[in-house]
């Protein structure tokens, strides 16, 4: 990967992305001037996004995703483009590199309409292989929106204005079928290699205080009936008959998904609930003095990128509602340095 000059674009949706573009700017563009896109409905989740310039970017904008209805492509493309009009920035164009996370949003309709390449960053830990799973997700809720990004190759990642693809490598579960050059970024070596007061100040952003707990066990639960794969009461019955079975007698701290609307205060009475949202590839980081020894999950692409930290407790659940194990394949890239940073 090549590094570029002069201004770069970077735009995220979700926790796990915003992470992503975080530590990429950091650990490549550093000297550059950045700027970042995130969605508007990003301030219930995340209310002091503000604080994200100057840290980590020069400006940040809110992108109006919330005021651009669905429809035909043409329509959806004139109305992102308005609205990127609206952000007063400059002329796509005018930047040097475009790097885009969540890249089934509007913003990358908007961009490959402009025949502009950009550089594309998996949705999250090991969905590159399975880009039918994204899509399914996502049409359950908004099928005209799901059928544009699959036209144009933005779950797989395989549009050919995508120069360069972002993943992490040992969380894929099959192949992968972009023809971009691939580049194995894993978050959690990113984070070892910043300085460790550079990491403690991108922590405190997401936790402005470190957790203090007694639990043995960090449960990460998953956001099953906000993606439409059940109801809310099939999840809570879900999640009460783990402390019946492979969390018997275990002392929990739950960390819900961002994005878990439920309140697990009565589904695990008596068990310690994160209020804080942030992502879980910085659970390693978050504690003060003791921390749990065990993390787990129902097969969660939280879960990649932890096991150097703690102990991994895969869950049980059917195949509608989690994802297949990764499977180890031959690396997508040549191995040694990346851009000056090995093994990122």
């Amino acid at each position: 990967m090549n590094q570029g000059s002069g201004n770069v674009l970077y735009h995220g949706v979700s926790s796990y992305q915003l992470l992503e573009v975080i530590l990429h700017r950091l650990l490549f563009h550093r000297e550059e001037k950045a700027v970042l896109l995130l969605p508007d409905f990003i301030r219930e989740k995340y209310p002091q996004w503000e604080g994200l310039s100057p840290r980590f970017f020069q400006e940040v904008r809110l992108f109006p995703y919330l005021s651009i209805p669905h429809g035909e492509e043409a329509q959806v493309v004139r109305d992102t483009a308005a609205a990127y009009k609206s952000l007063d920035l400059p002329p796509l164009e005018e930047f040097s590199r475009i790097y885009i996370a969540g890249a089934h949003f509007y913003f990358a309709l908007y961009v490959i309409s402009q025949g502009l390449p950009f550089a594309f960053f998996e949705d999250a830990a090991g969905m590159l292989s399975r880009p039918e799973e994204a899509a399914a997700v996502l049409a359950a809720k908004f099928p005209q929106h799901a059928a544009l990004a699959q036209a144009n190759g933005l779950f797989a990642g395989n549009h050919p204005l995508i120069r360069e693809v972002f993943c992490c490598w040992e969380a894929q579960s099959g192949p992968v079928e972009t023809r971009a050059a691939v580049w194995d970024f894993s978050v959690e070596r990113a984070l070892k290699s910043l300085p460790w007061k550079e990491r403690r100040r991108l922590v405190r952003f997401f936790v402005k205080r470190p957790l203090k707990t007694r639990a043995d066990t960090i449960l990460l639960t998953q956001q099953f009936s906000n993606l439409g794969l059940m109801g809310e009461e099939e999840q809570r019955s879900l999640y009460r008959d783990l402390a019946q079975g492979p969390l018997a007698g275990r002392q929990l701290l739950v960390k819900p998904h961002p994005d878990d609307p439920l309140d697990y205060h009565q589904v695990f009475p008596g068990a310690q609930v994160v209020d804080t949202v942030f992502p879980a590839e910085l659970l390693p980081y978050v504690f003060r003095g003791r921390k749990p020894k065990t993390v787990a999950a129902f097969s969660s692409a939280g879960l990649c990128g932890l096991e150097e930290s703690f102990q991994v407790l895969r869950l049980p659940a059917g195949e509608a509602a989690c994802p297949q194990e990764p499977v180890k394949g031959p690396a997508p890239c040549p191995p040694g340095p990346l851009a000056g940073h090995p093994s990122i």
